[in-house]
Parts: C-alpha cells; structure tokens; sequence
C-alpha cells in the first residue's frame, strides 16, 4: 500500500494493491486503513473470477461509499470514507 497526496480538500487517497485479498480481508484491510477524509483505492487487477464486482457489492451492503474505476487496464474500487466530521 501506498499513500498518494491529493491536494483538493485535503484529502488523503491510500492504494492498496487487491489482486490477491479475498472479500473478509479486503474489509479487514478497508477497516485499518481508511480514516477519516481519505479515499482507498483497491486495485483489483485483471478481474479473474469477477472478484470486482463481489469485492464492490460487498461493500455496498456494508455501507460503504465506493464505485468501480478502470485506469492503466486495471479493475479499481474507489473507497470513500462517509464520516464528515
């Protein structure tokens, strides 16, 4: 994983390479990493066995904020923390 600065707002975006991370560590890691305005980014690579899109309905049940993103040929879910404060 790696921090990238993004200055708008001063938000923090994290990538976290999720190639080889199943759906329970995935949240896991989501649930360590992701504070409050910062946006995780999980780079899911090539998508075998559509683990995209059970990684992002997932998520959605879970109440999180994401949506699916493709840059570089690579699947990524982007993670937006939901607390304002």
């Amino acid at each position: 994983m790696y921090d990238t600065n993004n200055n708008k707002n001063d938000k923090k975006e994290k990538v976290l390479n999720a190639e080889s991370l199943n759906i329970d560590s995935t949240l896991e890691e989501i649930s360590k990493h992701l504070g409050t305005n910062e946006t995780l980014i999980l780079d899911v690579g090539n998508n075998y066995f559509n683990q995209t899109d059970k990684i992002y309905d997932t998520l959605i049940m879970r109440g999180y904020d994401v949506r699916k993103s493709f840059k570089n040929g690579r699947n990524q879910i982007i993670v937006n923390n939901r607390n304002n404060s």
